[in-house]
C-alpha cells in the first residue's frame, strides 16, 4: 500500500520521451528488404547474367547448388509475370483478338463453301442442258456445213493434181539421182520429170522399182505427219512441225545435189567442164539447177501440205452435228473438271474450318486460365543466368569437364521446367 502511494505521476517530458522510445523501437523492428532477408535473390538493377556470376561466385561453382538456383530463377521470373497485371490483361486481350480473327476466318470459309456449292449447282444444270441438246442432235437429221463443203471441194481440186505432180517429180528425181545414166540426161527438166522413170526402174529390177515408188510415198507421209502435228495441243507441236519441214528440205537438198552432180558429170563428158573436176557443195550452192530442183520439190510439197491440212479440217467440220457434238463433249468435260476443282476447294475449306475450330477451343481454354506466362522470356533469362554462371566458372579456373557437367545439368533442368512443346 505504501509502494502504491509512493508512485508519482509521470511528467509531460517523461511521457514524450516514452513515446519517442516506442517509435524508435517500432522503426528498429521494421521489416527488412527481400535482398536483406535473402541475399541470394536478384538485386535491384542487377541483370540475370550478373546474378549468375554472383551466385556462382558465392557457391564457388558448386554443381550441387546449380539445380536449386535454376529453379529459383524460374520461379522468380514466373511469379514476376504472374503478378504483372498489365501483362496479364494484354495477354488476355491478344488471345481474345486471336479468337475473333479465327472466328472471322471460319465465317469467311463458310461463305466460300456456300458460293462453291452454288457454282457446282450451276455447272450441273449446264451439264444437264448440254446433255439434253446432245440427245436432240443425235435424234435429229444430219446437217451439212456448206462453207466447209465448198472449202473441201476447192481443196480436192487443188490437191489431186498436186499429188500427181509430186508423185511424178519424186519418182523421176529419185530415179535420176540414184539409177539413171548421166549420159541420158539432157537437161534439168528431163531429170525432174521423166515419163519413163517407172518403166526404166522396172526394167532395172524390182528393188529399183520399189525404191523409186517409195520416194513419193515418203514425202506424202511427211506431209500427213505435218498435218497430224498441226492439230495437236501445246507448243511442242511447232517444234515437231519444224523438224518435219527440215527433214523434207534435207531430202530435197540431197536429191538436188545428186541431180546437179549427174549433170556436172554429163558436162565433163561433153567437155563443158575440165576432165577430173569434182562436183562440190560450193558448186551446188551456186548451181541454178540445184535450186530449181529444191524449189520444184520443196515449195510444191509445202503447198500440198497446206492444202491437205485445209481439206482435212474442212472434212472434220463438214458435219455440223458432229462439230457441235464435239463441242458439247468438250464443254461437259470442262464443266466436270470445274466441279471437281470446286469439290476439292470445299474439302480444303472444311479442313481449314476444322483446324480453326480446334485452335479456337485451345484459345478459349487458355483464356479461362488466370495466368499467362511467356516461356520464351523465361528461357532467355535462364540462359543469361547460366551464361553468367559459366563465366564465373572460367574465372574460378574450373575444369572444362565441370563446365560440361554444368551444361548437362542446365539442359536437363530446362527440359524439365520448360518442355519443348511450349512455344509461347
Amino acid at each position: 500500500m505504501n509502494n502504491q502511494s509512493q508512485e508519482k505521476p509521470k511528467s509531460l517530458g517523461e511521457k514524450l520521451k516514452g513515446l519517442f522510445t516506442i517509435k524508435a523501437t517500432a522503426e528498429t523492428a521494421a521489416p527488412q528488404s527481400p535482398e536483406e532477408v535473402n541475399p541470394d535473390n536478384l538485386r535491384t538493377g542487377e541483370t540475370y547474367t550478373q546474378w549468375g556470376i554472383r551466385i556462382c561466385g558465392v557457391v564457388t561453382g558448386n554443381l550441387s547448388a546449380l539445380p536449386p538456383f535454376l529453379l529459383k530463377v524460374y520461379n522468380h521470373i514466373y511469379n514476376e509475370q504472374a503478378q504483372n497485371v498489365a501483362l496479364q490483361e494484354q495477354a488476355k486481350a491478344n488471345t481474345q483478338a486471336e479468337i475473333d480473327q479465327k472466328n472471322q476466318s471460319i465465317a469467311l470459309a463458310n461463305q466460300k463453301i456456300t458460293k462453291s456449292n452454288s457454282d457446282i449447282d450451276d455447272l450441273k444444270n449446264k451439264i444437264e442442258d448440254l446433255k439434253q441438246e446432245q440427245q436432240e442432235i443425235k435424234s435429229g437429221k444430219e446437217r451439212v456445213n456448206k462453207d466447209q463443203r465448198i472449202k473441201l471441194i476447192i481443196g480436192l481440186i487443188i490437191i489431186i493434181p498436186l499429188t500427181f505432180y509430186l508423185f511424178l517429180f519424186y519418182s523421176s528425181t529419185f530415179y535420176s539421182a540414184f539409177f539413171r545414166d548421166p549420159a541420158s540426161i539432157t537437161d534439168v527438166m528431163n531429170s525432174m520429170f521423166d515419163a519413163n522413170a517407172l518403166a526404166n526402174a522396172y526394167n532395172a529390177g524390182l528393188a529399183e522399182l520399189g525404191f523409186v515408188l517409195s520416194a513419193p510415198i515418203i514425202f506424202m507421209g511427211l506431209g500427213f505427219a505435218l498435218h497430224f502435228f498441226s492439230v495437236q495441243e501445246g507448243k511442242a507441236k511447232y517444234l515437231k512441225m519444224a523438224a518435219i519441214l527440215l527433214v523434207t528440205l534435207m531430202f530435197d537438198c540431197i536429191l538436188a545435189y545428186k541431180i546437179g552432180e549427174q549433170m556436172h558429170t554429163l558436162g565433163v563428158i561433153t567437155g563443158v567442164y575440165p576432165i577430173g573436176q569434182e562436183y562440190t557443195v560450193g558448186m551446188a550452192i551456186h548451181d541454178i539447177n540445184t535450186w530449181a530442183v529444191i524449189f520444184c520439190g520443196f515449195i510444191v510439197y509445202v503447198i500440198w501440205g497446206i492444202v491437205f491440212d485445209m481439206c482435212m479440217s474442212a472434212y472434220n467440220k463438214l458435219d455440223l452435228n458432229k462439230t457441235r457434238l464435239d463441242a458439247i463433249k468438250q464443254e461437259i468435260s470442262d464443266h466436270e473438271a470445274k466441279i471437281k476443282a470446286e469439290k476439292d476447294n470445299i474439302a480444303a475449306l472444311n479442313q481449314q474450318i476444322s483446324d480453326e475450330r480446334n485452335n479456337v477451343s485451345t484459345l478459349m481454354a487458355k483464356l479461362g486460365h488466370q495466368v499467362y506466362i511467356n516461356y520464351s522470356n523465361i528461357r532467355t533469362e535462364m540462359n543469361n543466368f547460366f551464361a553468367g554462371w559459366i563465366q564465373m566458372m572460367k574465372i574460378l579456373s574450373l575444369s572444362q569437364a565441370k563446365m560440361d557437367q554444368a551444361t548437362a545439368i542446365f539442359n536437363n533442368q530446362m527440359a524439365t521446367l520448360i518442355p519443348n512443346n511450349n512455344n509461347n
